[in-house]
Parts: C-alpha cells; structure tokens; sequence
C-alpha cells in the first residue's frame, strides 16, 4: 500500500503569511495617507497661489488705467480722482465692460483697495458720482498677514499718502503705486504698478 503524501500549510506557516500581509497592508494605508495629505497641501497651496495671481492682475488691470476723474461722493462734496494711505487708496479708472449696451453707462469705474482684517478688499461703486443712497460692494479678494500702499512722485520720492501735502505738489495722479504684502507662510511680495 502506497501512503499518499499530502502537503498543506502548517498553521504556524498561515500565520506567519498573515503576519507578513498585515504588516504590508500597514505600510501600504500609511504611504496611501501621506499621499493624500500630500495632494491636499498642494491643492491648497495652488488655491491660495490661484487667488494671489488673481488679486495681483486684477490690480495690475485697474491701477495701469488709472484717470484723472475727480467724483462726488455721497455726502455732496468733491473727492479727488486719486485718494490713497498706508492701508487704503481710492480711485477712478476705465475697464468698466459694457458689452451688451442695453444700459446706457460709462466704462469708468470708482474703486479701492484696502488691506483690513487681514486680507486685501477689492471695493467698488455702481456709479461715478454718487447719489446720497449710493451703496459701495466689497469683496475679499486676498488673505495676507500685513500689507501696505506707497504712492510714486515725479520726482521718483515714495509717500504713504496721496495726495501729497506740500507746498508747491500739484500732481493729480502718482506716477506709480508700490504694494506690499506679507503672505502667511510665503513671505514677502511687492509690485510696482505704473500709472500711463
């Protein structure tokens, strides 16, 4: 009579091989999650580099169209066309779109930027001079830590306000408008925009 040789795993062999596949599975979920906290940190940093490269050509467009158009403002009384400080500044620009001409407008628009509550605000008036129910819409255009606004001269000298207050300093419009920013965890950026 013949014996018949059966070969099977043992059981220390199943749970050798089981021990073996845990540990696989183990490394596998953890490289798996770090993968994907990998795609979420660049897919936030690609939306936050998204808005900074918004917020900057959206500047760019405004500030370079810059015109010498005093408004009056809501209370009655005559803002010049260029208004600006440290934190803020104010003016009046065309690129105003009017492309369906079913309302009869001007391509002129009144805006501001302003740094509060850390972030950068993109301000803007429905019309030039304003009616005393005229309301402004403000949208938040930017989170950064800090920002500031100089304001070029002819004579290549930065202020931190505009309209310069000297005797003698007649100029409507800056030359040019120096931005600041800090961005959280980016560091620092500045732009020069040049006023035509």
């Amino acid at each position: 009579m013949r014996k018949n040789n059966l070969s099977g795993f043992t059981l220390l062999e199943i749970l050798v091989a089981l021990f073996i596949f845990t540990i696989l599975s183990m490394l596998l979920v953890e490289g798996l999650h770090h993968v994907i906290n990998i795609q979420l940190v660049t897919t936030q940093h690609a939306e936050r580099l998204h808005q900074l490269q918004l917020t900057l050509l959206m500047m760019s467009r405004d500030i370079e169209q810059t015109i010498n158009r005093p408004v009056i403002i809501n209370s009655g009384r005559e803002e010049k066309a260029f208004v600006g400080n440290a934190r803020m500044f104010t003016f009046t620009h065309l690129g105003l779109a009017n492309s369906s001409e079913t309302i009869t407008r001007s391509t002129m628009q009144r805006t501001r930027y302003s740094y509060d509550e850390q972030a950068i605000w993109r301000t803007i008036w429905p019309v030039l001079d304003q009616a005393p129910q005229s309301h402004a819409h403000s949208r938040r255009l930017l989170t950064v830590a800090q920002a500031y606004f100089q304001y070029l001269d002819k004579k290549g000298r930065f202020h931190n306000h505009w309209p310069v207050e000297a005797e003698g300093h007649q100029e409507p419009l800056p030359q040019a408008v120096r931005i600041y920013l800090i961005l959280p965890q980016w560091g620092s950026l500045s732009q020069l925009y040049v006023i035509p």
